[in-house]
């Protein structure tokens, strides 16, 4: 639409998103809106939406399904109302306040985000687990080589793990607590929350660098159990795996992660028959104990 009203909301939408020169012309290469979230993977293809307003079939991401949604409506709206249509966005830009929320750390950022958000998607224990990771990181010099690490390891666990509660990366780290409390000699059978187990001495287990690199090499291990990797494992202890699928709860993931982070060589393999015969063991010990 050409008309003065359109003219003048398209010219204010452009210096909402784009610097402008002296002359108040907007510079297209120049976005006033980024995203620095640590480990957004659909980070370009958000910036090249806001480049040229255009999005492709094969784009996939939540940034492109929104962008749909609100640009179909718009146009709906705008086929029925299109002598209206200018106050919307007009409205929009004249009676919303944003304002910025400045923290003088990163813990409490998460505090004042968990308490605005708290009747929205709350934040999951591997969210915090992840800003603690990246602080740490970053006083490090390694900030980009944690994001990478970071992005593979989440991407694995979803294809991985499909807990019934929580997040899948809130299943690896369940899993190595495990491990770490069977390292501390905890045998108490009461298992304190997640988070609170990690947040001890200031997070201090997510502040040791090797922490990073065991997640991972316990993420690994479980992706060779769900492919079935048998260059990994034997016929006989993939047989053991397959039992233990049908297992009444998922109990045997934790000896399982105990038994292969303390047992592992140097190259995260196990022992064939050691590992069968432990197998064998916590196969009878569950079964026994769900049928009594």
């Amino acid at each position: 639409m050409q008309d003065k009203a359109s003219i003048s909301t398209k010219q204010n939408i452009e210096k909402c998103l784009w610097k402008t020169d002296e002359f108040g012309e907007p510079d297209m290469s120049q976005l006033k809106i980024d995203s620095e979230v640590a480990t957004d993977n659909d980070k370009e293809e958000f910036l090249e939406i806001l480049r040229t307003g255009i999005v492709n079939k094969e784009m996939k991401s939540k940034y492109a399904c929104n962008f749909r949604f609100f640009q179909n409506n718009i146009d709906e709206f705008l086929s029925k109302y299109p002598t209206y249509f200018a106050y919307l966005p007009t409205r929009i830009m004249n009676n919303c306040i944003l304002l910025p929320i400045e923290a003088e750390s990163q813990d409490t950022a998460l505090r004042i985000f968990s308490t605005l958000n708290d009747r929205g998607k709350p934040l999951s224990d591997a969210d915090i687990f992840k800003a603690q990771f990246y602080k740490h990181f970053s006083k490090l010099g390694k900030k980009e080589e944690f994001i990478a690490q970071w992005k593979k390891l989440e991407e694995l666990c979803e294809r991985i793990f499909h807990p019934i509660s929580g997040t899948p990366m809130d299943e690896l780290f369940t899993r190595y607590m495990y491990f770490v409390r069977a390292k501390m000699g905890i045998v108490s059978s009461t298992t304190e929350a997640l988070r609170k187990f990690y947040e001890k001495n200031s997070y201090a287990l997510l502040k040791d660098t090797n922490t990073l690199t065991e997640l991972i090499v316990l993420a690994e291990f479980w992706e060779d159990v769900s492919n079935q990797d048998t260059e990994r494992f034997s016929n006989r202890v993939l047989k053991q795996f397959f039992v233990l699928n049908y297992a009444p709860n998922g109990m045997w993931t934790y000896f399982v992660s105990v038994y292969f982070m303390q047992n592992k060589d140097d190259e995260g393999l196990l022992d064939d028959e050691k590992f069968y015969t432990f197998l064998q063991k916590i196969t009878g010990f569950i079964w026994t104990y769900a049928i009594t």
